[in-house]
């Protein structure tokens, strides 16, 4: 049996090369051998998963389908970090039964497609966008497809559009969800995150952003390490999350809930969950070629602080191998690009400005989604792709209302759940309420006093009852 070298806490006692013979009997899983690089003709084998379609049906609570597709759908997931053979499983079983061909590949360095032949990490030159889009072309070829509907989320995005420039013949058409554009997209997220709880540009957010920045005089928050805390409560629980929970801190509250998303967010398993999500050999794609945390300026609410940190580990980013930007107007397939109108990984403004580089592209913007449709909604990811597939995902615009119908994924609704769970608990816990009235005891002794005392000071209000500097 082939061993490996332990990685870390989550690996320390996890047999890889068991797991893999284990997973090797699957009927939908493919390997095709790939060299490390141009440079390195070594092979590693290179896993997909193929999942072939059942009879088409359609559900009353999505738009109708109204053809047969007529070519297979390569799915890429967000990464470069994210596996994609077992985390989507369902997903593609789901697709096959609304008769999709569906293929993803797993990203070299992840999961499945970690080790070389000899049961070893792959080397970090063998972690270069150039290779993972040649990798993209060999499952193509090794599934005999000619063309694809390629749907891509986030990173899986930016290699989708790198394929429709680089190699337009195997493309039939584009779905792009939260869509990664150029190394810049982190500087213009992070001014959103900015400008929605710090700046308060937004009037909904007005009170919520006067609210954080007072905590941070306070001290009540470190505005130089809330970003990424911020970010996450909105992703997962929405605008009324954040709000909520800033509230909590402005009465004493709310702690427990802050330091328990802070904490979760620096745990290095987060990074190291086999075949789930593998950072460590990937960060040289995510840091050193895409320039992950490159734009972080440790202001407040900066949400690349911990990417930041990460990108020390590797080479540090110069330039990316590929300007998108400029290369956009080249795509000639039917584009569809996704958004969610809540979305601040990915804001809305990027994804607009994508679909106006890309010749007759399509924006279809879902009102209230937030970061990656694949993951937060994948009932619209399948709707879109299907319809890609069928050469149809220009009609979906006119249909944003009735997609933003569609419930949510399910992991994504129980993070939502727990998010809600945890904050109601800090605000109605029994302890918590006993703490209040303990304190509006106190005030209401200390008013009296004061009424009662003539010496000068008579009518001051405890501090608890006066007014917080704005």
């Amino acid at each position: 049996m082939i061993s490996t070298r332990p990685r870390g806490r989550a690996s320390e006692f996890f047999d890889r090369s068991a797991q893999d013979d284990l997973l090797q009997l699957r009927n939908d899983l493919m390997t095709v051998y790939r060299e490390f690089s141009a440079e390195d003709p070594r092979l590693f084998p290179l896993r997909y998963a193929r999942t072939v379609p059942r009879r088409a049906r359609t559900t009353r609570s999505s738009p109708r389908d109204t053809a047969e597709p007529q070519v297979p759908v390569l799915l890429i997931p967000d990464g470069p970090a994210r596996a994609s053979v077992l985390p989507y499983d369902a997903l593609r079983r789901s697709m096959a039964g609304r008769g999709l061909d569906v293929l993803m590949m797993e990203h070299r360095g992840v999961g499945l497609s970690r080790l070389d032949a000899e049961g070893e990490d792959l080397p970090l030159s063998a972690m270069s966008l150039r290779e993972v889009i040649g990798d993209l072309v060999a499952v193509l070829d090794h599934a005999r497809v000619e063309r694809a509907a390629v749907v891509g989320s986030g990173y899986g995005a930016y290699l989708a559009q790198a394929l429709a420039v680089l190699h337009p013949e195997r493309v039939h058409s584009l779905v792009l969800d939260s869509p990664l554009t150029s190394a810049r997209d982190e500087a213009t997220a992070r001014e959103a995150l900015r400008g929605l709880y710090w700046e308060g540009t937004d009037p909904s957010s007005a009170t919520t952003a006067r609210t954080l920045r007072r905590l941070a005089r306070e001290g009540t928050v470190d505005a130089s390490r809330a970003g990424p805390v911020v970010l996450a409560v909105h992703e997962h629980g929405g605008p009324e999350a954040v709000r909520d929970l800033v509230d909590l801190l402005a009465v004493g509250r709310g702690h427990l809930t802050w330091t328990s998303v802070r904490q979760v967010l620096n745990q290095a398993w987060l990074q190291s969950t086999p075949y789930v999500i593998e950072h460590d050999l990937t960060a040289r794609i995510l840091h050193t070629e895409l320039g992950g945390g490159h734009h972080a300026d440790g202001g407040p609410l900066d949400p690349l602080v911990l990417e930041a940190g990460q990108a020390r580990a590797v080479p540090p980013f110069t330039a990316e191998p590929l300007d998108l930007h400029e290369l956009a107007p080249a795509i000639t397939a039917p584009t569809l690009v996704l958004t969610g109108s809540q979305d601040l990984i990915s804001p809305p403004r990027i994804a607009r400005a994508l679909a106006e580089r890309i010749p007759d592209a399509q924006l279809l913007e879902i009102p209230g989604a937030r970061h990656s449709i694949l993951d937060t909604r994948s009932r619209i990811l399948q709707v879109a792709a299907r319809w890609s597939a069928c050469g149809a995902a220009h009609q979906l615009p006119e249909r944003a209302a009735e997609l933003a119908a569609l419930p949510v994924s399910a992991t994504d609704l129980a993070l939502s759940r727990g998010l809600q769970i945890a904050l109601a608990a800090e605000r109605y816990s029994p302890w918590r309420l006993r703490l209040e009235s303990a304190r509006a005891e106190r005030a209401r002794l200390q008013r009296e006093r004061a009424r009662s005392d003539p010496r000068p000071h008579r009518g001051r209000l405890p501090p608890s009852e006066r007014a917080d500097p704005v």
